[in-house]
This record gives C-alpha cells, structure tokens and sequence, in this order.
C-alpha cells in the first residue's frame, strides 16, 4: 500500500485508508492485441463508494456454500421526463480459485489501514475476508461496447414447448409462423456436424449457446451477422444461455436440450451488504445495509416473466456456437489511447481457460497502461444495462474471449 499511497492520502493524518484485494483469473491486454496475462489492475475510488459483505463464521456458516463475487456498478443520473434518473451498467466477476496458492477457495478480503506519522508509511491495522464486494463508480457520458466471439448456427425458430430450463420443442418452420413442432436438439444435430465440417475446425472444442428473446423481431439477423447487432439484441432483454446438454434419447425425452438458467450471482447473498468501513470489529454492530437510492425500484426485463424459466413458450431461439483458438494471443506493445481525464474498463471471459502458461508468449519486461482497469473470469461474468428509463436487462457472459468495454470522462 505505501508504494501506491501518495502525499494526499499520507497527509490525512487519522483518517483510515481502505483497500479491496481480490486474485481473478488473468488481466486483459492494453488493446485487442494483446494477451491476457498476469500482472496487477488498480482502481481508486472513494472509501463510501465500497461496500462489502463478511464470511459467515464457522458456527453460522449455511451447508451451501457462497461462492465469492466482486461486483463494479458504474452509476450514472440522467435527465428523464420526470427527474433525474439513475442509469446503471453493473458487472459481476467471479474470482479464481486459489486453494493451491493460499489454502482459500478464493480471495477476496477487505483491509483498514492507518497512517504512522513518525515511520511516515502506512500499516495495516485488520483485515476481514469478504463473500461479496460492490464497488460504485460515478461517471458521465459512458460508452460501451459488447465483444461475444459466437459464431450462429441454425435458423431462429419460436419456442413451442419448456419447462424451467428444459427446451423441449421449437418451431419446425424457421418463419414463426408455424406452431408445428420439432424436438429441440433437432436442427443442432443436424447443422452442427455441417458447420465443424464447412469450417474444418473437428479438431477443436466448440460449444453451443442459445439467444433467448421474447419479441417476434430481433435487432439480430443471421443473414447479416454482426457484433453490434448482437449486442443490441441482449440490451434490448435477450439472454445467453450455454447448453449443457440434450439430444438423442427416446420417448418425452427424445431431443431435449438443458440449459443453464443463471443469469445473475447476487441474488443469494444481498443481505448483509455494507460499506466498507462498518465490516470491521469495531464498527461491526454499527453495520447496516446501504442500498444505492433509486435501484429497487427500477424494473428487470426477466421480472416479467417466471425467473426458473430460461425460455417460455412463445419466446425465440438462436443458436450459436463458440470455437475455441487455434493459437494464443499474439503480443504487441501498443495500447489503445484514451483521451485524457478518461478510464477504460475491460472485464470479460478468458479466451483459453485450459491453456498452460508455457503455452501463452510471455513478455517478461514489466508494461505499464494508465487509465486501464481490468480483470478476466475463467468461469462468467454477469452484465446488466438499461434498457431504457424503467427497464434494466441483464445476462450471463461465460462464452469464452467475451469482452465488455466501458469508458468514461
């Protein structure tokens, strides 16, 4: 900490200095060029803007455990009809697994540290290892951008028949028009096999996932294929979901298909949640829950519609198909710029979560990229943004490469 503390904090003499430590996967590159790599990704921000949720001790501990998640909400008020509105594009990381580094399943801990005066450094005073950690950022004019390394496959075809997370029947007719159905698995068994062979990647992993929309029309067309029209299509409410299994079987189950109907970490462990500064001993009784103003009464798309159901009837599916890389990441030392007084945020999905680190080029001179804060997941990251002044969407990202890219003054 004292090699990254500076006069101003130094200065304020009995005032504690909070830091948030968390080990994820990997950090992205400086621009799409570069490969992901190891390194550390820092973010400063004010002490009230981090909140945080403590391990359940031993004695209270629930048999389930909670899987640790640090969550960055980029909060912006925006002038509506009525008022000024709260405008949120929320990411949720999941952390990577330290248990051969630290003998903790993952690592992610609050620390409360003060300044000695007479030694003229910092020291840390205590540390509380946390299950969940919101950090805010407020921001003005904030932009976007949504990379899913998805390949379609198949037609878009009108859901007939599901249960939970269980497609069971779509469209036999690629039209919408036609309620005759097909078993789900029908057209991947079929079109599947044709792409690996079209595109002769047999030697290579590909997984499948399914673009769940509500409407008729989509801002996403196969014909003409494109990340930005993606992109709108999961602003606009649509939901990734990967296949985790189905196809063959006989009888009701003949040409099912399972889907992974998380669409969000936080729904178990929101209470609890409280500023940073409240978690520790003694502040601990004082410690209540700090909600940012306005949130719960905005509205999400999937609030609609029953939450165990990744697809209704009625509802359209698209499927797509992730190719793993042939080779890593080539490195390259050139960054993208960034206007001045400007941050880029790049959170997203390891492309290769099995590659060994011999196997990725090592740049073994240390690079420094300014206003760049980062972090990867092996396993998902979750993305909520707004849909317009009620509506918010979110949706699961775990496609492997998956970048989301936000910048802001």
């Amino acid at each position: 900490m004292n090699q990254f503390s500076n006069r101003d904090v130094q200065s304020s003499v009995g005032e504690p200095v909070h830091a948030v430590i968390a080990v994820v996967d990997r950090l992205p590159g400086g621009d799409k060029s570069m490969a992901e790599s190891e390194g550390l990704s820092m973010l400063f921000v004010r002490s009230e803007n981090i909140q945080g949720k403590p391990i359940a001790s031993r004695q209270v501990r629930s048999a389930e455990r909670e899987e640790p998640t640090i969550k960055f909400s980029f909060l912006e008020s925006v002038a509506s009809q009525e008022a000024m509105r709260p405008h949120l594009h929320e990411v949720g990381l999941r952390l990577a697994k330290t248990i051969f580094i630290n003998g903790k399943e993952n690592t992610l801990f609050g620390t409360r540290w003060a300044y000695d005066a007479s030694a003229g450094k910092l020291f840390l005073k205590e540390s509380v290892d946390l299950s969940l950690c919101s950090i805010t950022v407020n921001h003005t004019g904030l932009q976007k951008s949504l990379e899913l390394p998805l390949y379609p496959v198949g037609e878009r075809r009108k859901v007939i028949n599901s249960m939970g997370n269980i497609l069971r029947q779509i469209g036999k007719h690629a039209d919408g028009k036609s309620d005759e159905p097909m078993p789900a698995s029908s057209e991947l068994e079929k079109e599947l096999p044709r792409y690996i062979d079209e595109h002769n990647i047999a030697d290579r992993r590909v997984s499948v996932w399914a673009l769940i929309e509500t409407s008729v029309e989509s801002p996403y067309s196969k014909s003409k294929h494109s990340q930005s029209d993606l992109a709108k299509s999961i602003q606009a409410g649509a939901k990734l979901h990967r296949v985790m299994s189905g196809g063959g079987g006989w009888g009701k189950k003949q040409g099912l298909l399972s889907l992974d109907p998380e669409i969000s970490f936080e729904e178990a462990g929101k209470e609890g949640v409280a500023a940073l500064s409240s978690v520790f001993s003694d502040n601990a009784q004082h410690a209540t829950h700090e909600a940012i103003p306005a949130f719960e009464q905005r509205m999400f798309m999937e609030d609609l519609s029953t939450l165990s159901q990744a697809a209704e009837p009625g509802d359209y599916v698209q499927f797509f198909a992730s190719i793993e890389q042939d080779e890593p990441l080539k490195t390259q030392n050139t960054h993208p710029p960034v206007s001045e007084g400007s941050i880029l945020y790049n959170f997203g999905v390891v492309s290769d979560a099995e590659a060994l680190p011999s196997q990725i080029e090592q740049q073994r001179d240390l690079a420094v990229v300014p206003n760049h804060f980062g972090a990867l997941s092996e396993k998902a990251i979750t993305y909520l943004q707004p849909v317009d002044d009620v509506y918010e969407s979110r949706t699961k990202i775990d496609v492997p490469g998956s970048r989301v890219v936000l910048t802001h003054s």
